[in-house]
């Protein structure tokens, strides 16, 4: 069985750690994995572990291995892990007695890298939270970490209609903050007023200065067309970071990569961003709100305020799931009772395929490449289902004449459509790699457009670039059911992906190739606020443009006082 998920690997084929868990499950020898977090939640899970006969497969297990522990980390962060191997297995602890030099716990955060940068992240929730940095215990018996406090049942749906009339006698601003342009919406008394939307490229930014001072500048013009003495009464937020209890503590995205490698003390320059809140405050009245979250858990309050007032109320009850689908994979998840977990739910880092070596050989930003661009570790979710994902894919597919096209098709480079890439000016070829052209222009944006373009005319091969991004996307949720155990089974999209019904339509085709599971797009069929419907009805500005911009000046309202 490993051999042949070897073999597979070697032909450039995916090997989804999902399946790989399933085929192991029979296996005798397993570890308890036992999580306690820095809001004192505790989580379990049984992982396999087979017995591997060489050195080939004895890798292959231990990469497997230190994939779940390292999706875990990167979902939950945690004061501790806890390791409990009852089944006496000598290769299960020496794989157990390694993790602390796998994930180098002792090291300084600048020093870590691969797996051990999962630990940046849960080291600054840590500190902001007041606990000391993560560790690693290992026991040979059972583990009680005790149960954690049950959460009370309250009325989400209840509290979601609250919070839109809140915004119905108040002034707020939404900022959607992306990798690749921020979206603003100002909305005064229950009406939208303005929209804005301002290209940027945090990626290429050198300090948080720069990356505040843009983010300043778009909320002053904002404000500027409101009138020159107008203060907001709050100002809500979808930060495209880790955000706990209000406060940025990720540090470790793509776009804050050229402030890691220019600053030669990241932590204080990374502690900077403290005063973002401060300096948005400044914008709003004495007792304005700043509410604040990681842009994936907008997304999914959003679908959730919108779910709330619709026919489909009842759906909030089992919670809310939902995926930005941009530069990086978002993930926000709102739970049965309407909050927001306090985690890192960092699943665009999470490892989903351990397969297709090939592509393992390639730096991180050239397209063929399935590497991190931050941890340099392969098959992570950010390189899937993400514009990197389609970017991948197009090289890919887009060689081959075949209207089927499989993992093992026949390829040529003389291809028309193939052609197109560099003659349109999207991708360019330097020191022996292909990538997305940035200047002087960037084609990161109409380089996606032009793939969907192909795809809504029913060029195969662009058809088959959204339909495996669809099973990724089946992937992605069947490792955010082993992760999180989520009661919702639907999956709410929002981004550039799916502004095209066809694209969407050709991703869900590619979900149900490996599960049954529904994709759903935060598009206009999603607008049932007063706010949502107004920019339903724009004719300009569409709900998948600025649906999560809306968003968030709910988000913003639901830090206020109860309407009156």
């Amino acid at each position: 069985m490993i051999k042949n998920f070897i073999a597979r690997a070697k032909r450039g084929e995916s090997i989804y750690i999902c399946n790989i868990r399933d085929s192991f499950a029979s296996v005798e020898t397993k570890v308890e994995c036992i999580v306690e977090t820095a809001t004192d939640e505790i989580h379990r899970w049984t992982i396999p572990l087979p017995y591997a006969d060489d050195k080939e497969e004895r890798e292959f297990v231990r990469d497997y291995f230190y994939s779940n522990i390292y999706n875990i980390i990167s979902t939950y962060g945690g004061r501790r892990i806890t390791l409990s191997t009852c089944t006496a297995n000598a290769h299960i602890e020496e794989l157990c007695a390694t993790l602390n030099d796998v994930f180098q716990v002792d090291l300084p955060r600048k020093d870590r890298h691969g797996y051990g940068k999962s630990l940046n992240v849960t080291d600054r929730v840590n500190a902001a939270m007041g606990y000391p940095p993560f560790h690693f215990e290992i026991t040979k018996s059972d583990y009680d970490a005790g149960v954690a406090c049950p959460k009370a049942d309250k009325d989400a749906i209840a509290e979601f209609r609250e919070t839109v009339k809140k915004a119905n006698t108040v002034t707020l601003m939404g900022l959607d903050i992306g990798g690749t342009d921020i979206k603003v919406v100002c909305a005064k008394n229950g009406q939208i007023i303005s929209f804005m939307e301002y290209d940027w490229n945090p990626t290429a930014m050198t300090t948080i200065e720069q990356l505040t001072d843009e983010v300043k500048h778009v909320v002053a013009t904002m404000c500027s067309k409101l009138g020159e003495s107008v203060l907001l009464d709050g100002i809500g937020v979808g930060f495209p970071d880790v955000v706990i209890m209000n406060k940025i503590v990720g540090g470790e995205t793509l776009k804050t990569r050229g402030i890691r490698y220019a600053s030669p003390d990241y932590e204080t320059e990374f502690a900077r961003l403290r005063g973002f809140n401060d300096m948005l405050k400044s914008y709003c009245k004495p007792d304005g709100v700043i509410n604040m979250t990681n842009d994936g858990s907008l997304a999914a309050y959003t679908a959730a305020v919108e779910l709330a007032h619709s026919s489909r109320s009842e759906e909030v009850t089992h919670g809310v799931f939902a995926h930005t689908l941009g530069t990086e994979l978002g993930t926000g998840w709102i739970d049965e009772n309407g909050e927001i977990p306090q985690i890192p739910l960092e699943i665009y880092n999470c490892i989903i395929d351990l397969g297709d070596y090939p592509a393992r050989e390639y730096e991180s930003f050239d397209l063929r490449s399935i590497l991190n661009f931050n941890t340099y570790l392969a098959g992570t979710m950010q390189k899937y289902a993400s514009q990197s994902g389609a970017y991948r894919l197009a090289l890919e597919y887009f060689k081959t004449e075949t209207s089927e096209i499989t993992e093992t098709s026949e390829i040529t480079e003389t291809s028309e459509i193939y052609k197109q890439l560099w003659k349109k000016g999207f991708i360019e070829e330097k020191n022996g790699g292909i990538f997305v052209v940035t200047s002087p222009d960037d084609m990161r944006k109409p380089l996606l457009a032009y793939i969907m373009q192909l795809a809504d005319e029913n060029h195969p091969q662009a058809k088959c670039v959204f339909r495996k991004i669809g099973q990724y996307l089946a992937a992605t949720w069947r490792e955010t059911e082993f992760l999180l155990s989520p009661r919702v089974k639907r999956r709410i999209l929002y981004g550039r992906f799916v502004k095209s019904p066809k694209c969407l339509k050709l991703m869900q085709e590619g979900a149900n190739e490996m599960l049954e599971v529904t994709l759903e797009a935060g598009d206009d069929d999603l607008a049932f606020t007063p706010l949502m419907q107004a920019l339903k009805d724009d004719p300009q500005y569409t709900v998948a443009q600025f649906g999560q911009a809306v968003g968030a000046v709910h988000f913003a309202a639901k830090k206020l006082r109860k309407a009156t």
